[in-house]
């Protein structure tokens, strides 16, 4: 929440300003700390308004330059309030040096690295856990640079997925517009110089025309039905759901590997940094964005907690079937961390070859689709022009 304020210094002036903190207690808190004695708080619409307009959370580009930063300064032996603000000089995302600036204060305030982190609200649970653990082992430029190489990895298989399946998206959605417009534009003033019987290309082609003269309302309506039906589907539902898409042929298996590539990462670079295990997958499993992961993932936490192994929960037959022999191992061995990781590399290293594979296939396929249509509607068009100018010829 976002406040003006008015207290008194030490020296007994007034002073007013304005801050940010959870409620107006801690507001008194954060001031008293600075030697100032809350007088009065109100809510600032004007900062609440545009807080709301400004992106909740750091792009994964600005966290690898982040940590990347903290990583190098701190490995220069510069203090924590001046690696900040170096961090915030040097970025050129306004809310990130908004994040920094709003860090150094809490961190003079008297408040832990972690929890300054937390205050701003733009870290996500996961890095705000690798931080406490840093903190507490001493080992935060480490943390710092497990971060960055993270993002950094997972950045690169999000713009390779990114890179494979946007051309074909923007071709098909362009090829679609194409058409409407070729079907509600042109074919309506054709179709008084076709003949009463034409052929059942043209036949096609009209039907086609008139259907989305006539219904184009039918496109929004089932995309805001489906918005609301999804919005409105029960958990369980939506499970089954990821769980068809990740089975569809060509792309689920990719973009499957790619989420569970994500997750073991994340995991590794938790109880690398000394995170529990327990602790780690609850975190990991709020984060994730697959439903039918995240029920997983839950399950697996239950069955640890209630004595269960660990590679127990990965005998499930979402998990590539490799899954579970890697995880007893690594539980055998003591190195849990490090056969995540190497589960992630393993499954992120399959996602890609598929996703070259697909990219090189996606292009004829493309070519192909549009083809057909542009021949459906030559042929539609011209085949009985050309049989009326043959009757005339005759």
């Amino acid at each position: 929440m976002h406040y003006r304020y008015q207290a008194i210094g030490k020296s007994g002036r007034f002073i007013e300003g304005k801050a940010s903190a959870e409620d107006i207690a801690v507001l008194r808190g954060d001031l008293a700390r600075s030697g100032l004695s809350l007088v009065d708080a109100r809510p600032d619409v004007v900062a609440v308004l545009a807080a709301s307009l400004k992106p909740s959370s750091l792009s994964p580009a600005v966290m690898i330059d982040v940590f990347g930063f903290l990583r190098g300064l701190l490995a220069m032996g510069i203090d924590m309030v001046t690696a900040w603000e170096s961090v915030g000089d040097a970025l050129t995302s306004q809310v990130a040096k908004e994040a920094c600036s709003s860090i150094q204060a809490s961190i003079r305030a008297g408040y832990s690295l972690a929890d300054a982190m937390e205050r701003v609200r733009v870290f996500p649970q996961l890095v705000i856990g690798n931080v406490k653990a840093g903190e507490m082992s001493g080992k935060l430029e480490k943390v710092f640079g497990s971060l960055e190489d993270t993002y950094r990895q997972q950045q690169a298989l999000t713009q390779q997925v990114l890179k494979a399946t946007m051309y074909p998206l923007i071709s098909v959605v362009v090829l679609f517009f194409i058409a409407v417009g070729l079907l509600a534009g042109v074919v309506p003033q054709l179709k008084e110089i076709f003949p009463p019987h034409p052929p059942w290309p043209t036949r096609i082609l009209v039907f086609l025309s008139e259907s989305v003269v006539g219904y184009w309302w039918t496109v929004p309506f089932v995309a805001c039905s489906l918005g609301f039906g999804w919005w409105r589907m029960p958990d369980r539902y939506k499970t089954r759901v990821w769980e068809l898409f990740y089975r569809a042929p060509v792309f689920g298996e990719p973009l499957k590997n790619v989420v569970l590539s994500n997750c073991f990462d994340n995991l590794a670079l938790m109880l690398d940094a000394g995170v529990p295990l327990t602790q780690s997958l609850r975190i990991v499993a709020d984060a994730v964005s697959s439903r039918a992961l995240k029920v997983r993932l839950e399950y697996i936490l239950s069955n640890i907690e209630k004595g269960g192994r660990l590679s127990d929960g990965f005998r499930d037959p979402f998990f590539p079937a490799v899954t579970a022999g890697v995880m007893a191992q690594g539980e055998m061995i003591g190195a849990i961390d490090a056969y995540f990781k190497r589960l992630s590399g393993f499954l992120r290293d399959r996602a890609q070859a598929r996703l070259l594979t697909l990219s090189t296939l996606i292009e004829p396929l493309l070519l192909l689709v549009g083809g057909g249509m542009l021949m459906l509607l030559a042929v539609g068009i011209f085949l009985p022009i050309y049989g009326q100018m043959k009757n005339i010829g005759h």
